[in-house]
């Protein structure tokens, strides 16, 4: 993959797939505003986990500590060739909220700082693989959680959520033509199934993309019953996900298919080489444009206004749209994918990513 060039730190690369992944998360971080005392994470210090945490400094200057050091490990992974000492700086913030706040721990925020640490530690040897682990340990923890619970295994968990807490009109009338309790029941245990099966599919490069079917499955109806997204946490196993996937070293342009205006604009924010050359100026019918973007999705310039979209789509509280863009991603350009995720992203010697 060309469109990224290695970000040396200790002589080290990251493989560009994983540095797209955090940059496009570090600004979906500052578009939504999420930040470590964000939110649930409440408003900075109070409670720590550790008694060590309350003895450092005011509470003033421990909060402003964290915003700082998350703000600068932002501003390192945007702007500057020290991707992993951003990631690292960024990770420590998002750890620092929930230790330093022991009522109002998130997961959502916590998965995020450890994606940033991942990222950290990750070269080119280890790839995206620290990363793939970081999803299986997720997974598996939250499903022996489950296990361990037996309101899981009654459904008593899923009537909570479901009809108690949130009052989902077209759950309960589902549940309506069962007998009681039945339909939560069958849905706790088939979450439990559906959870332990995504990290079985993770272990294994060849069927990421199976994984990815089922957190699709398992996540994406949360969205549009709750109407949640859990603060970063969607977005953040989005671009993990992502970093597992191949990437394209090159995009050809056909002239046949594609909008020559649109291939024409993306290489003038092309800073690696990475779209070739399109003959012609045609600006291309709406069915060209709508395949051009398809098959240069992988451009960065893609991706980062998709994440824009995103965004705006989360802050604005349209989650049917997220929804339903996230399934014809998935469909459209995941997918096909999954007969070639077996091939892992390794730096060459030239310094560029391969797959093998």
């Amino acid at each position: 993959m060309r469109h990224l060039n290695p970000f040396y730190v200790t002589g080290k690369a990251i493989v560009p797939e994983l540095v797209l992944a955090v940059r496009l998360l570090a600004v979906y971080l500052l578009l939504t505003r999420e930040s470590p005392f964000y939110g649930i994470q409440g408003g900075g210090r109070f409670y720590p986990v550790f008694d060590l945490v309350d003895q450092l400094g005011t509470d003033e200057q421990f909060n402003m500590t964290v915003r700082l050091l998350f703000l600068t490990g932002i501003g390192m992974l945007l702007f500057s060739r020290f991707v992993r000492l951003g990631a690292l700086f960024a990770g420590l913030a998002f750890i620092a909220g929930p230790i330093s706040c022991q009522i109002c721990i998130s997961v959502a925020h916590l998965f995020t700082g450890c994606i940033f640490l991942c990222t950290a530690l990750s070269n080119h040897v280890t790839g995206t693989d620290i990363i793939r682990f970081q999803l299986v340990v997720l997974y598996i923890g939250a499903d022996l959680n489950k296990i361990s619970d037996t309101d899981w295994w009654t459904g008593a968990s899923i009537e909570t959520l479901l009809v108690t807490k949130h009052h989902i009109a077209h759950y309960m009338r589902a549940a309506s033509l069962f007998s009681p309790g039945f339909l939560s029941q069958m849905t706790g245990i088939g979450v439990i199934v559906l959870q332990m099966g995504i990290p079985v599919l993770l272990l294994k490069r060849r069927t990421i993309v199976y994984a990815m079917l089922l957190a699709v499955a398992l996540h994406l109806p949360m969205v549009v019953l709750m109407r949640m997204t859990f603060g970063p946490f969607l977005f953040a196993l989005v671009a993990a996900y992502g970093s597992l996937l191949g990437w394209p070293k090159h995009l050809v342009c056909d002239s046949r298919l594609h909008s020559s205006l649109l291939v024409k604009w993306l290489r003038r924010l092309d800073f690696n080489g990475q779209v070739s050359l399109c003959a012609g100026s045609e600006r291309g019918s709406p069915m060209r444009w709508l395949r051009t973007v398809l098959h240069f999705l992988p451009h960065p310039a893609i991706l980062l206004l998709l994440t824009i979209l995103t965004a705006a789509m989360v802050n604005y509280g349209k989650l049917r749209p997220l929804t339903m863009l996230t399934i014809a991603t998935f469909t459209l350009h995941v997918w096909p994918q999954r007969k070639d995720t077996g091939r892992v992203p390794r730096l060459g010697a030239d310094g560029q990513a391969s797959h093998f």
